[in-house]
């Protein structure tokens, strides 16, 4: 009993002695909370550095690199058809997808964009592959409001045209442009270029219709 109550007596005098000596008596929760909060500190910094650099070489490296801020704009006069044409395709908007469909009740991609301009007495041929012959080449850096985006697509396979879209509106800010097409599952829709995924992965090249030898008037009544 004796023994018991010696060794009962030790632990409580070394219990006593370890509690005196520390600062505080949470102090070794608060170390650990503390490497914790560093390790996660130091584990967001990397995550925030790599999630800012892979956006950063996404752009950099995107088909509208040049457009980014420290590089020269293009300036462009807004063409008044254009903005009309961008109106009424927006009057689409939610039309179902339906394959060789040429409007208004449903369109295919080529079928879209070739009833919008005819719209304005431009006609388009009635393949997307066939649209990527007509009008002038454009730089993917000087995109204005109505020109055609032209994709591959997973039925024409990597390199041919497949599919067509057309520009919207642009930010050079931003190093993008938003345009419209009917996709095969939205149907009518907007999308914004690039996206770092299938439409980069997928372009092909943009054409200009307007004020090239295909548009033979300015001004044409909506119908």
């Amino acid at each position: 009993m004796a023994i018991n109550k010696s060794v009962i007596l030790a632990l409580i005098c070394g219990t006593m002695s370890l509690w005196s000596n520390a600062d505080t008596p949470w102090r070794l929760p608060e170390v650990h909370s503390m490497i914790a909060d560093a390790h996660v500190d130091a584990n967001m910094g990397i995550a925030n550095s790599f999630s800012s650099l892979s956006l950063s070489e996404a752009r950099c490296n995107g088909p509208f690199a040049d457009m980014l801020p420290d590089a020269p704009a293009v300036d462009y006069d807004v063409n008044p058809v254009a903005e009309k044409m961008v109106d009424y395709a927006a009057g689409f908007l939610g039309t179902r997808y339906r394959l060789g469909a040429s409007g208004p009740k449903a369109f295919d991609c080529s079928g879209f964009t070739s009833y919008v301009y005819r719209n304005f007495g431009i006609t388009l041929h009635r393949s997307s592959g066939s649209q990527f012959t007509q009008g002038e080449k454009v730089a993917v850096t000087n995109l204005r409001p109505g020109d055609l985006l032209f994709f591959s697509s997973r039925s024409s396979g990597r390199g041919n045209v497949g599919h067509v879209a057309m520009v919207v509106s642009v930010d050079k800010v931003a190093g993008t442009c938003r345009f419209i097409h009917a996709s095969t599952k939205k149907g009518v829709t907007y999308q914004t270029f690039p996206d770092n995924g299938y439409y980069q992965r997928h372009y092909i090249g943009a054409r200009r219709i307007l004020g090239t030898e295909l548009d033979s008037t300015t001004e044409v009544a909506v119908r």
